[in-house]
């Protein structure tokens, strides 16, 4: 027992229940319990005066609370040393109580100050954490265990009373008082009740379609959990809503009569939970990415353009994209957006504007009354291409628009200037006859070239020597090992592993939107398919969207700038053999590959086959081995041609159809993948059985893309040299035939002509 004053610094943890830092002082002595108005935090530019509304709200049910328990809350204004140090001679303070708090980088920078204050006067200063995020950790490796161990064990009841000291309350301060000026934003009322009561009605009512309706603009505001100020503010914890969505988790699960959509929902919800702590971990590992580029291979990228009058017209709304305008107006009147629509307005500034993050991000951060500093700058980079260890995102506003707000509801809500518009033409208001009579901008920018053009830059920039070192580093310091763990810890708790999704059905072929209207005399209204030559009428109807959309014409203009720079294989007439040779009505087995080989004269666009006359590769050569022991009869040909296999209904996929030459998976996620993975959804589309063969790891990550019940499986270790002695004896060509026998199929004569020619 220490005796004496414990000082409890409340900061974002404006609760009495689940605060730890609380409990420890009650048992040591009287609590003086304190919160500090501090001018630095008052005047920053991500403050504002909705900020300290529902500041104020969560600070009085705050003080009645604590008051019910036997002290008040004290209340100062002030720098935060000063302030600490004048209570601790006032009052005889011996130790101080505070969770850690992972916040911009004034409260970084005041917390080392408040810390070594302590130190030179040999005060105890316990910092107890709140959530998961972990300080001084090096690397994310055990990250997702640690998580689970702090947000799974027992929530800390408050304590039944306390004593307090005689200190002047001191009393919450207006905004007047604070020099901060008041705000007109509709916002929801602050305090640990009604964070509560919307914590109940998510799990027992709003939140039942979550998982389908948190990306519309529409539905999310009413279907998301809307707990995003509670937690940013601390008046619940986020140990309670997780504990809470576990246990309602369990209830609807022994429940057979309740509604099936509340554990999809609940499990999507709970994976979020986890996503909270993951980005706000990597503000706590690298507190500079609020003012710098997290990939300094990326530093230069935007610095040195900035167009004020694009950044003056997103941030009123005023871009000509009605998504996007609606948006913004939205955010600033209510300071709250789903994520999908946070993304798109940064996706915008950032890629379409080409603006550069900080600036855009400062004014969010204002708007925000959600706004969580280790989350909001994550995400500011993240959709800005600037962390280097995710894809490229970039939104389109009008088939988002399109998506999201399929009868233009919410476009019509905030864009009243649009409410004549016809619902054809909300999205894309420019191509309305009567668009010249609306008192609305045109669009600030052409969205497919400058979409175009940034994405052209920023993978400039990717190929740059130090990228790769630099996504490396970021990687091993602040990319997610989550999965593994969560699995892990799903399996101790005996939860099931994530279902299947839900089989996708052949899709309505839907109209090409026009993501910009030809206002350069640039472009078509509307993308045209490119359609490959030769292709069977069933792929090209299949598929008609994928050779339409942006990013196959963004990916055409790749394979044009690399075949003028060098070799590309296999050559442009042979990208596309694998759906020639193979119609999507005679698919019956298909075996993926990674890439195409990349020596001259052997790829031909056939996974694993070679020319005529070409030398066997080793993993063809393998899988001829492995023929012979499981066919009683086979005998390898002299030649590696399989188009007699592609004959047969045997769909010979790579998942990236071209390659560099001399360079492996050189042109590895150029958007060849998104087609690919489109191709293997149409062929699990088909009503017959479809026999998969998934070799090695690269193939089997695909499986999650083979829903149908009627379809078969083979996986096992990839036939390459460095893995044949795993992929001998796994007899996938006689398992093969069994599978196509069952479903009333013609099984595979896999025995090809010793000889061949093409």
């Amino acid at each position: 027992m220490l005796g004496g004053t414990q000082l409890v610094w409340f900061k974002k943890d404006l609760r009495v229940h689940d605060h730890a830092p609380l409990v420890e002082a009650a048992r040591r002595g009287p609590v003086l319990p304190v919160f500090i108005y501090e001018p630095e935090q008052l005047t920053h530019e991500e403050f504002a005066g909705h900020h300290l509304t529902y500041l104020n709200e969560s600070l009085r049910e705050l003080d009645a609370t604590l008051r019910a328990l036997g002290t008040p809350l004290v209340v100062r204004v002030g720098e935060a040393v000063t302030v600490l140090d004048g209570l601790r001679e006032a009052h005889g303070v011996t130790a101080v109580w505070a969770h850690e708090e992972t916040g911009n980088g004034v409260s970084f920078q005041r917390d080392r100050r408040v810390r070594a204050w302590a130190r030179a006067r040999g005060l105890p200063m316990t910092e107890l954490p709140q959530n998961g995020v972990i300080r001084r950790m090096r690397n994310r490796d055990g990250w997702a265990a640690t998580w689970e161990e702090r947000l799974g064990a027992p929530q800390v009841a408050a304590p039944a009373q306390l004593g307090g000291v005689d200190a002047d309350p001191g009393g919450l301060r207006t905004h007047a008082e604070l020099g901060v000026p008041a705000s007109a934003k509709t916002i929801p009322p602050g305090g640990r009740a009604a964070a509560l009561e919307t914590l109940d009605s998510f799990l027992t009512a709003r939140g039942v379609n979550y998982m389908r309706e948190m990306s519309s603009p529409l539905s999310a505001e009413a279907s998301c959990s809307r707990l995003s100020a509670p937690l940013a503010f601390g008046t619940i914890s986020l140990r309670e809503v997780l504990q809470a969505t576990r246990v309602r988790l369990a209830q609807v699960r022994g429940d057979p009569d309740a509604d099936p959509r509340w554990v999809r929902s609940l499990r999507s919800y709970e994976s979020r939970l986890h996503w909270h702590c993951h980005f706000m971990q990597r503000l706590e590992s690298q507190p500079d990415m609020e003012f710098r580029t997290l990939n300094r291979a990326l530093d230069g990228l935007r610095e040195h353009e900035w167009n004020q009058d694009f950044f003056d017209r997103w941030q009123h709304g005023q871009t000509g994209y009605p998504l996007i305008d609606a948006c913004m107006r939205m955010l600033r009147e209510t300071g709250w957006l789903n994520f999908r629509m946070r993304a798109l307005l940064v996706s915008f500034a950032t890629q379409h504007l080409w603006l550069h993050w900080r600036r855009p991000g400062l004014f969010l951060a204002r708007e925000w009354l959600d706004n969580e500093p280790g989350i909001h700058w994550s995400q500011m980079q993240m959709q800005s291409s600037t962390v280097g260890i995710n894809r490229v995102r970039i939104y389109s506003p009008t088939r988002q628009a399109r998506e999201q707000d399929p009868d233009g509801v919410f476009l019509r809500r905030w864009l009243p200037e649009l409410a004549d518009v016809p619902t054809d033409f909300i999205y894309a208001p420019w191509e309305w006859s009567g668009a010249g009579r609306l008192s609305y901008p045109p669009p600030i920018v052409h969205e497919q070239e400058a979409g175009r053009r940034a994405r052209a830059r920023i993978s400039a920039a990717r190929a740059s020597p130090e990228f790769e070192a630099e996504a490396r580093r970021i990687y091993a310091k602040h990319g997610s090992r989550k999965k593994a763990d969560l699995r892990a810890e799903r399996k101790a708790q005996g939860l099931p592993d994530k279902p299947p999704p839900p089989r996708r059905f052949a899709a309505v072929k839907r109209n090409i939107m026009s993501d910009q209207p030809d206002l350069f005399g640039l472009a078509p209204a509307a993308p045209k398919a490119v359609l490959p030559a030769g292709l069977p009428d069933d792929w090209q109807q299949a598929l008609h969207g994928e050779f339409s959309a942006p990013y196959f014409h963004e990916l055409k203009d790749f394979l044009v700038q690399e075949r003028r720079a060098g070799n590309v294989f296999p050559p442009a007439p042979d990208v596309f053999n694998a759906l020639r040779f193979t119609p999507l009505e005679d698919v019956k087995v298909l075996i993926l590959g990674q890439d195409p080989y990349h020596r001259p004269g052997q790829a031909h666009g056939l996974s694993f086959s070679v020319r005529p006359g070409v030398t066997i590769p080793p993993s063809l050569r393998n899988i001829y081995k492995e023929l012979t022991a499981d066919l009683p009869g086979f005998t390898a040909p002299r030649h590696g041609y399989l188009k007699g296999w592609a004959g047969q209904g045997i769909l010979l996929l790579n998942a990236v159809l071209t390659v560099r030459e001399g360079q492996a998976n050189s042109h590895a996620n150029k958007g060849w993948e998104h087609f690919t993975d489109a191709v293997i959804r149409t062929v699990n589309d088909k009503p017959q059985r479809v026999v998969f063969v998934l070799w090695g790891a690269y193939a089997r990550k695909k499986k999650k893309l083979i829903t149908a019940p009627q379809h078969v499986i083979i996986e096992s270790a990839h036939p390459s040299p460095l893995s044949e002695a795993k992929f001998f004896g796994s007899r996938p060509f006689s398992q093969v035939n069994a599978a196509l026998k069952e479903a009333g199929l013609t099984p595979i004569d896999w025995q090809l002509p010793m000889q061949v020619t093409e």
